[in-house]
């Protein structure tokens, strides 16, 4: 079998050559590119020039963002390199398709956030989509949000509360997604982020995020040093409204509001309801324990 390529400089040159040596160029000298420049590029190929797997167009690789050390990759979302950028392309296609199914306007006129966005792995791929000035991230781990800034992610990134009552900026956005980011909640903690999205959402807004199926109960909650629980398990898969959730111990963030969660359909039907729409579940069999939920703002 042969292995993933350590760098795709023979890929890019032998069919993209012309085009990155043009873009190269235009990079010349610049501590960041004009991100509209990449917007015609294949999802792929974007995601080959994010991950930098090549060393063929220096100034290019130069002007887009850095990337933290594989090790810190590794240790938020347990993947790195290419195999992390496979599944952060997947997730980027998918939030694209939903936009422009669920959306109100076009992504280019949209102001989107990040929300719970990390070292801004997610972040960056929307740059070439949304306009300058329109791409937000926030994130309560204040020593990562430093690293979104020494990496250059091209996005205003601010700080929120763990348990958050608002979000961080003044702005109303079109459109706010949060990847693994409820699949880690407390209950209470969870209700307080909807609260806040749903107020910085404007009155068409989308809101995309990710939930653990209740599979995740029997065959992920060890990763976390979790037991499953049979109990809990049955609950979910029946038609019982269900918020599973084991606290992590020894995390970054206040004790009991980060952990393990797993949320079932009845639940989001029952408490999600008085806020917002639910309008699509969709599967990733590129990372099948992170079920993609789109939800429309409702006007209370």
């Amino acid at each position: 079998m042969v292995g993933r390529p350590i760098t795709y400089d023979p890929w890019l040159s032998h069919y993209y050559g012309e085009l990155l040596k043009a873009l190269d160029a235009r990079c010349q000298g610049r501590s960041e590119p004009d991100y509209g420049w990449f917007r015609d590029l294949d999802d792929d190929l974007w995601a080959i020039l994010l991950s930098k797997h090549y060393s063929l167009y220096p100034n290019l690789r130069r002007a887009l963002p850095d990337l933290p050390p594989e090790i810190l990759q590794t240790r938020f979302t347990g993947f790195s390199g290419v195999e992390l950028a496979t599944q952060s392309q997947g997730f980027y296609r998918r939030l694209r398709d939903l936009y422009a199914r669920h959306g109100a306007k076009p992504l280019s006129e949209s102001r989107v956030l990040d929300f719970g966005c990390g070292w801004g792995r997610l972040t960056r791929y929307l740059a070439r989509d949304v306009a300058p000035g329109n791409l937000f991230g926030c994130d309560p781990n204040l020593w990562i949000l430093d690293l979104c800034k020494q990496t250059r992610v091209p996005a205003r990134i601010a700080g929120i509360e763990e348990v958050p009552s608002v979000l961080p900026f003044q702005e109303k956005f079109d459109l706010i997604f949060a990847f693994s980011v409820f699949t880690h909640l407390s209950e209470e903690t969870h209700q307080s982020c909807l609260g806040a999205i749903h107020a910085g959402l404007g009155p068409t807004g989308v809101l995309v995020l990710t939930v653990r199926p209740a599979a995740f109960i029997t065959d992920g909650f060890a990763s976390f040093g979790l037991e499953s629980d049979d109990e809990v398990l049955s609950s979910l898969q029946r038609d019982e409204p269900t918020y599973a959730f084991a606290p992590e111990t020894g995390g970054p963030l206040k004790p009991g509001t980060y952990g393990a969660a797993v949320i079932n359909p009845p639940y989001m039907r029952e408490h999600w309801s008085p806020l917002f729409s639910l309008v699509d579940v969709t599967l990733q069999m590129d990372d099948i324990y992170q079920v993609v939920v789109t939800l429309q703002k409702r006007r209370l």
